[in-house]
């Protein structure tokens, strides 16, 4: 893995790592093109979480090849199920994601943005919620959900590899912690609309360096190689303003948010802050093993020659037709 600061790449350096010096040309080749193997000029399907711990899983899939440093910001490039991926850290709150997200998109070369994370949301703790739109607060405006990449997440909720997991270490960072299961297996629910809110009254949240899983500045180290529409189906603090910067650039989005607080808690319902503390690394796994899936069929529809006429509409942004071509 090497390391590159941005202000003394070269112009060779920026094609090497797929940047665009001048800014993105969002999208490249399409969707399908994140998978088109070593080629320079392929885009990336960019990954963002607002802390670590939701990260470490993708990070751990992800065969990294290079930390990249634009803006003083640490990014993971490498390949994913196949795919070309930039993973990064927004930072907790509105304001980082809105910044990380316009760093992202005008730094590098994105054909599609992912936003995976936890929250809290109407469904059970473990639950992998997949909102229609995203909206700020208490905005009218709403950033729909890309509906090829909705389309592909169906597909890949219908077949996960494994199921999603339902036990947990209670502390997570205990020395001796509880084991907690879940009397269910949890699920992905698709529809409504998720809502990201801003406690912290327009400020940037700051991380803290060296600091734990949740409120750290650092990635996560790398260790592979390879509903109903109701206006609080997810809580967060992040999505929606990386929907707005993606939608601002062209560039189709989706929001993956697992529930680290919400029903079905056997230790009773202790709400925020008390569930996120207990369940955010089980949260974390499950919004993780789905965004991977997703990535996962992306690749498979990229190299699949029967696939081309779906990866040429994705390229000419069809995305309606492309989704009913996708299919469930």
């Amino acid at each position: 893995m090497r390391t590159f600061e941005g202000p003394s790449w070269l112009a060779a350096g920026f094609l090497a790592l797929g940047l665009a010096p001048s800014g993105a040309e969002a999208g490249g080749r399409g969707l399908c093109a994140t998978a088109a193997g070593a080629h320079a000029a392929a885009p990336y399907l960019a990954i963002v979480s607002a802390f670590p711990a939701e990260l470490a899983p993708l990070v751990a899939a992800t065969e990294v090849e290079a930390d990249v440093v634009v803006d003083g910001r640490h990014y993971y490039q490498g390949r994913l199920e196949g795919v070309s991926v930039i993973l990064g850290l927004t930072g907790i709150g509105l304001v980082n994601a809105a910044t990380t997200a316009h760093t992202v998109l005008r730094k590098f070369k994105v054909a599609g943005f992912v936003m995976s994370g936890v929250a809290g949301t109407l469904h059970r703790i473990g639950d992998v919620a997949i909102a229609d739109r995203w909206r700020e607060g208490d905005s009218a405006r709403t950033y729909p959900s890309n509906l090829a990449l909705l389309a592909l997440t169906r597909r890949a909720a219908s077949a996960l590899p494994a199921p999603l997991e339902n036990c947990t270490p209670v502390p997570p960072t205990s020395a001796t912690p509880k084991i907690i299961c879940f009397p269910f297996v949890p699920t992905v629910f698709f529809g409504g609309t998720g809502v990201s809110a801003d406690p912290f009254g327009g400020t940037a949240f700051p991380c803290t360096p060296g600091g734990t899983e949740v409120f750290g500045c650092e990635l996560p180290v790398p260790t592979a190689t390879g509903a109903a529409d109701e206006p609080h189906a997810v809580e967060d603090m992040e999505t929606a303003a990386v929907a707005r910067e993606a939608a601002r650039k062209g560039v189709p989005f989706l929001g993956v948010r697992a529930a680290s607080d919400g029903a079905g808690d056997p230790l009773g319902d202790r709400g925020f802050p008390t569930q996120f503390f207990d369940y955010y690394r089980l949260a974390a796994h499950n919004e993780g093993a789905v965004t991977r899936a997703v990535v996962a069929e992306l690749g498979r529809l990229a190299r699949d020659k029967s696939s081309r006429g779906t990866c040429r509409l994705l390229a000419a942004r069809q995305w309606r037709r492309a989704a009913a071509r996708i299919g469930p």
